[in-house]
C-alpha cells in the first residue's frame, strides 16, 4: 500500500533502531538489541559501529554537527554543538565520529545549578549517552541540521546534576521491583515492566509585536500587571472553539516538525482561557516521553516565532484566568501487553495489588508528590481556575471506591451506556468513571492523571518521584511475598492492608470545597501551599530514605536539589521585583504623570469651573502614584536585604513573605488605575490588546 505523506514524513529525522539496523551488520546489531534488552553496558566494538552508523545516517540527512543534549536542573535543555570534522594523520580534513565522541562529552559542571556541590575550581562534568532514548536531527529555520544525542549529566564524582539520571534510576528500580512482585504471583513470562507517560502540554500563544512591547513578558514570560479584560473565559467560548486560521497553520507546522523527529503529536485544541492552547502526544516510555516533551516545548517556541507569535509556558502569564499545566498521564505495563492498572484486566488480584500499591505510595509520600511540582510559577497557578488545589488527594471513581469501602475484590466494572434519548445516535459505552478536574491525582480507568505539574516544568522530576514512590512500595510487597508460605493469601492481605491503612488519601468530591480541606486535616493530611513549604520535606528522614533505598538519589543529591530549588525560587522573585521596578520607572510613572498633566491642563481651561470629576480623577491618580512610589521604594529596600542574605532557605522565605507579597500589592494598585486609563496613555499592550 502506498504511504501517505504523514507516513513518509514521520521519523525522517529520528535515529531509531530500524534506522541503525540498515547501517550495521546483523551480528553487531543483535548484540546492541540484547544490551538494550538487559540494560547492560555496551561493548566497545558495538558502540564504535553504532557511532559510525549514526554519523553516516546523520550526514546523509544533511547534518554537519552533533550535540550531547541534556537536561540540567534549570527545567530547560542544554547543548554544545560540535562539527563532525576531524584531521587525519596526513593533516587532511575528514568527517568522523568515534565511539568516544558518542558515549562521553564534557561540560562545565560548576556553571550549571548544582546546589554548591561544584565550585569553580572543581569544574569538570560529563555528559553520557543514554541509549534508551533515540537520537534525532533538529533543523533550524535556515535549514541547518544537527544530530542531537540524549545524554545524562553528572559531576566528576558521579553526582547527578540533571533531570535524566534520577529518572533512569527510578525507572530501573520500578522495573526491578515490579518484576519481583509479578514473579511472586506466578507471572514468570514477564521480562520487563515499563512506565508509560503521556504529557499534555498547555501554553499561551500571543502576537510577537505585543510580546516585544512588554518587558515583563520578555523577561519573565508572564505579566506582572494587567487589569482584567472586559471579556475573559466567562462564557467558555474559547474551549474547543473554532481554531483561527493563523493558529491552525502554526499548529500544523508544529505537528510536522515533531513528526519528522518521531514525536507522536496527536491532539491539538483551544484551551479554556483566551489565547490558550494544548498539544497532546501519544504515550511512550517515561524517559523518552520526558525528552520528547522538552522537544515539544522547543518546537512550539521556534515555530511560533516563524508565524509572528510568541509561545508562553509560564504557569500564570495572565491574572484572573486559567493558568497552564502539564498533565502527566501515567501507567504501568508489561512487555506481554498487560496494563497493570487497567481495571478491566482479568486477574483482579493482580490489578488490586498494583492499584492499591499506588494508593499506599501516594498516601505515604504525598508530600513528595507535592514537592515534585513546587516552583514559583506553580505557586501562582495551583488552587484556582481549574488548576488542582495544593492539597494532594486521589480520585478513583465510584466503582473503585466501592471496592475500597467493601474490601470486596470480586466487584467488577459494569458496562454502562450513554443515554442521549436520540434514536438516531449510536449506542455508546461510557467510561466506567468520570473525570475530576479538581483532583491532583486522578484515576481515569486505565491510567492516573497527575494534574499538578506546571506547564514550564520538565516532566522528569515529577515522573522520577512517582516511579520512586511506587518502586518503594512494591519492594516492600515483594519482600513480603518472598517470605510468604501462601503467596496468594499474602497478596490478598496486602491489598486489604493497603485499603485499610491508606484510604484517607482517596477523595472523589470537589477539591475546591473548604469542607474537604477541613476533612483532610482531620484525616491527618497536611497541605503544602507554597514552593517554600515544600522545600522542608526534602530534609525529612523518610524522604531521604525513600530515595536512597530505591537507589534513585543519595542524601547529597537530594540536598543538592533542595538548595537548587530554594535558590531558583529566590532568584525568580528577585528578577520579578527588578522587572516590576523597570515597569514602574520606564512605563507606568511616565504614563500617569502625563495623565495628571492632561487633567491639570483641562481643569485650567475650564471656564465655568465645573471640573469636579476631573479633579477627583486627578487626586485618584496622584494618590495611586504616591502608593506606587512607596511600594517601589520598599521593593528596592527589600532587594538589598535579599542580596545580603546568604542562607538559601532564609533567602527563599524572605522572597516569599516580602517581595512576592509586595509584587501583588503593586499589581492591585496599578490594575485599578489601568482600568480607567485613556487608550492613548496606556504604557504597554493591555490584556484586551494581547488576548483578543
Amino acid at each position: 500500500m502506498k504511504k501517505t505523506e504523514t507516513e513518509k514524513m514521520f521519523g525522517k529525522f529520528l535515529c531509531s533502531d530500524d534506522v541503525l539496523k540498515k547501517y550495521m551488520d546483523r551480528k553487531t546489531f543483535a548484540k546492541y538489541l540484547k544490551t538494550k534488552e538487559t540494560e547492560g553496558e555496551l561493548d566497545a566494538l558495538v558502540a564504535r559501529k553504532i557511532a559510525k552508523a549514526m554519523k553516516t545516517w546523520a550526514c546523509e540527512n544533511g547534518a554537519t554537527h552533533y550535540s550531547h543534549w541534556f537536561s540540567p536542573l534549570t527545567g530547560k535543555t542544554a547543548e554544545k554543538q560540535v562539527s563532525f570534522i576531524e584531521v587525519d594523520k596526513n593533516g587532511k580534513l575528514v568527517e568522523d565520529f568515534s565511539e568516544k565522541s558518542l558515549i562521553k562529552g564534557e561540560a562545565d559542571a560548576s556553571s550549571f545549578p548544582n546546589g554548591g556541590e561544584r565550585v569553580t575550581f572543581e569544574a569538570r562534568g560529563y555528559t553520557v549517552w543514554d541509549y534508551t532514548s533515540p537520537a534525532f536531527i533538529k533543523e533550524d529555520k535556515a535549514g541547518n541540521r544537527t544530530l542531537y544525542i540524549p545524554t545524562a549529566f553528572c559531576s566528576y564524582n558521579g553526582t547527578a546534576l540533571d533531570e535524566k539520571t534520577p529518572l533512569l534510576r527510578a525507572i530501573e528500580s520500578l522495573n526491578r521491583e515490579s518484576l519481583r512482585v509479578l514473579k511472586g504471583l506466578g507471572y514468570d513470562d514477564v521480562k520487563k515492566v515499563v512506565c508509560n507517560v503521556g504529557a499534555e502540554q498547555e501554553y499561551f500563544l500571543i502576537k510577537k509585536k505585543d510580546f516585544d512591547k512588554r518587558s515583563d513578558l520578555k523577561v519573565l514570560g508572564r505579566t506582572l500587571v494587567g487589569a482584567k479584560p472586559i471579556k475573559s473565559q466567562e462564557i467558555n467560548s474559547h474551549y474547543f472553539g473554532v481554531i483561527d486560521d493563523g493558529i491552525n497553520s502554526f499548529m500544523h507546522d508544529v505537528d510536522k516538525e515533531l513528526w519528522k523527529m518521531g514525536v507522536m503529536a496527536k491532539i491539538q485544541h483551544n484551551e479554556v482561557a483566551p489565547a490558550q492552547h494544548e498539544l497532546v502526544p501519544i504515550f511512550c516510555p517515561a524517559n523518552i516521553a520526558s525528552d520528547q516533551n522538552q522537544v515539544i516545548m522547543e518546537v512550539i517556541k521556534n515555530v511560533a516565532k516563524r508565524h509572528g507569535f510568541e509561545a508562553l509556558f509560564h504557569e500564570k502569564p495572565f491574572a484572573n484566568m486559567n493558568g497552564s499545566g502539564k498533565h502527566i498521564n501515567w501507567s504501568l505495563s508489561t512487555d506481554t501487553g498487560v496494563n497493570l492498572i487497567d481495571s478491566n484486566i482479568k486477574d483482579r488480584r493482580l490489578f488490586l495489588l498494583f492499584f492499591t500499591s499506588m494508593i499506599a505510595g501516594i498516601d505515604r509520600y504525598y508530600k513528595v508528590v507535592r514537592a515534585s511540582t513546587a516552583h514559583r510559577g506553580n505557586d501562582l497557578r495551583l488552587g484556582g481556575n481549574e488548576a488542582p488545589p495544593t492539597l494532594v488527594s486521589m480520585f478513583v471513581g465510584e466503582n473503585i471506591e466501592k471496592i475500597l469501602d467493601s474490601a470486596d475484590m470480586k466487584v467488577k466494572n459494569k458496562t454502562k451506556y450513554l443515554e442521549t434519548r436520540v434514536a438516531s445516535l449510536p449506542k455508546m459505552k461510557k467510561d466506567y468513571c468520570d473525570r475530576n478536574r479538581t483532583s491532583p491525582f486522578a484515576y481515569t480507568g486505565n491510567k492516573f492523571e497527575f494534574r499538578m505539574v506546571g506547564s514550564s516544568q520538565s516532566i522528569a522530576w515529577p515522573s522520577t518521584c512517582i516511579c520512586t514512590i511506587v518502586a518503594k512500595v512494591l519492594k516492600e510487597i515483594a519482600d513480603k511475598l518472598d517470605k510468604a508460605d501462601n503467596v496468594m493469601e499474602a497478596a490478598d492481605k496486602i491489598v486489604k492492608e493497603n485499603i485499610s491503612n491508606h484510604r484517607r488519601i482517596v477523595f472523589n468530591g470537589n477539591g475546591y470545597d473548604k469542607e474537604w480541606a477541613e476533612e483532610a486535616a482531620k484525616r491527618g493530611l497536611v497541605e503544602y501551599k507554597s514552593c517554600f513549604d515544600c522545600l522542608s520535606v526534602l530534609d525529612d528522614k523518610d524522604v531521604l530514605d525513600l530515595f536512597e533505598e530505591t537507589n534513585v538519589l543519595d542524601r547529597g543529591e537530594v540536598c543538592l536539589r533542595k538548595s537548587t530549588f530554594a535558590k531558583a525560587y529566590a532568584e525568580t522573585v528577585k528578577i520579578e521585583s527588578l522587572t516590576m521596578l523597570e515597569l514602574l520607572h520606564k512605563d507606568i510613572y511616565p504614563s500617569l504623570y502625563k495623565f495628571v498633566g492632561d487633567l491639570s491642563n483641562s481643569i485650567k481651561l475650564d471656564a465655568d469651573g465645573k471640573n469636579g470629576a476631573r479633579s477627583d480623577m486627578k487626586e485618584k491618580i496622584l494618590g495611586a502614584l504616591d502608593k506606587l512610589y512607596a511600594k517601589g521604594e520598599k521593593l528596592k529596600s527589600n532587594l538589598n536585604v535579599l542580596d545580603g542574605e546568604e542562607d538559601l532557605l532564609k533567602k527563599a522565605l524572605f522572597a516569599k513573605d516580602n517581595l512576592a507579597v509586595e509584587l501583588e500589592e503593586v499589581r492591585k494598585i496599578y490594575d485599578d488605575i489601568e482600568a480607567i486609563l485613556p487608550n492613548y496613555l496606556e504604557p504597554f499592550p493591555t490584556y484586551n490588546d494581547i488576548l483578543f
